[in-house]
């Protein structure tokens, strides 16, 4: 049986999640320590940049010494603290020069039947090949704001087929115009990077797309499922089933588009 989704789990879950999808970049890195992960992707993006704080982490120094290491590298992060890194680690993240940018709830959609909701004319497909790579990156770039060279260098054509990823795109006609991807980790899988093309949000695109990946996914064998919400898909998915687990808080060095 799979240990309850509790705070402790979550964060690791959320570190290894990391791992998996920024691991195919060019410039790759990752340093573990007790209570914290920090994934560098080498590109001057937060966005594309992260650390994962939890128990222990302030106390210890891994949390400063892990922000240390991005900014002698002059590389902007994002900073994702769950509430188990300690009453210390908003004071130290200021401290640090770490500006707060929101509240991150980690929410969760324990094991129930789904099936594909929303706009019926959008097709969602798996993403397999450059072709797709070269979608999924425009429709990230478009949705978050991100230079689109950089999400081509981080997340190139070979995560389409590394285990345990499936990227899904949302198409209308012949127009990709939505992604999402799931990272599964046992009968648990992460919900990550769910985008639509700017011009096209507010119209049941979102709803359709993450309705049909979690299908596919139980088919899979996902019997549960969590993501960081931000404020812009908050509501959807709650509508769909996920409640929040632990608000968690993100902090930046640098500009962000998804909090």
């Amino acid at each position: 049986m799979s240990k309850p989704l509790t705070e402790s789990v979550l964060r690791r879950l959320t570190g290894q999640a990391f791992i998996t999808y920024l691991g195919q970049a060019e410039q790759f890195e990752c340093t573990l320590r007790p209570g914290c992960c920090s994934v560098s992707t080498g590109e001057p993006v937060a966005d594309l940049n992260y650390i994962v704080a939890g128990h222990g982490a302030t106390e210890s120094g891994d949390f400063g010494a892990a922000c240390t290491t991005f900014v002698s590298k002059s590389l902007p992060f994002l900073a994702i603290l769950f509430p188990e890194a300690g009453s210390g680690a908003a004071e130290a993240a200021a401290d640090l020069g770490l500006v707060h940018v929101a509240d991150f709830p980690f929410m969760v959609r324990e094991d129930a039947p789904i099936d594909p909701e929303g706009n019926d004319s959008v097709v969602v497909r798996r993403a397999i090949g450059p072709a797709a790579a070269e979608a999924n990156a425009q429709v990230l770039s478009s949705g978050f704001g991100m230079p689109q060279d950089s999400v081509r260098r981080v997340l190139p054509a070979s995560l389409m087929d590394a285990p345990n990823v499936d990227v899904f795109l949302a198409s209308i006609e012949d127009d990709v115009v939505g992604t999402v991807t799931v990272i599964h980790q046992g009968d648990t899988a992460g919900i990550w990077s769910m985008a639509t093309d700017s011009a096209r949000q507010r119209s049941g695109i979102g709803r359709r797309l993450l309705s049909t990946a979690l299908a596919e996914a139980r088919t899979q064998g996902a019997r549960r499922f969590f993501l960081g919400a931000t404020p812009a898909g908050h509501r959807l998915y709650e509508s769909v089933g996920f409640a929040t687990r632990v608000v968690t808080t993100v902090w930046a060095s640098g500009e962000t588009h998804q909090a």
